[in-house]
């Protein structure tokens, strides 16, 4: 390839249109931050059953994101695990809402 045609290819991208490095990076980011969601569900959780309260609403709130993220991904990809696991993740959270409500009152 010369180097015209490089040049040429480059200018050409959308100037708003990240990279591929860029989209690589922004993955790890939302798979850490992901990690560490769950983590401190986790470590919420577990001080709430010590103290004897409801537990439930940390991991609504956990299924919530992993819904809409999902969802998104349905969205944009029309990939039908990504609808599967949003209907789950929002069941999930439905059923996670209910929990916490009936052990509330």
């Amino acid at each position: 390839m010369e180097r015209d045609e490089i040049l040429r290819r480059a200018q050409s991208k959308k100037p708003n249109q990240p990279d591929e490095m860029e989209l690589q990076i922004e993955q790890k980011g939302y798979g850490i931050a992901s990690f560490t969601m769950i983590t401190l569900c986790l470590i919420l959780m577990i001080i709430k059953m010590l103290a004897g309260q409801p537990w439930w609403d940390v991991y609504a709130i956990f299924f919530s994101m992993k819904t809409a993220q999902s969802a998104y991904k349905y969205i944009k990809l029309k990939r039908r695990s990504d609808l599967i696991v949003s209907v789950l993740n929002g069941a999930m959270t439905i059923a996670l809402v209910f929990c916490y409500i009936y052990e509330v009152f």
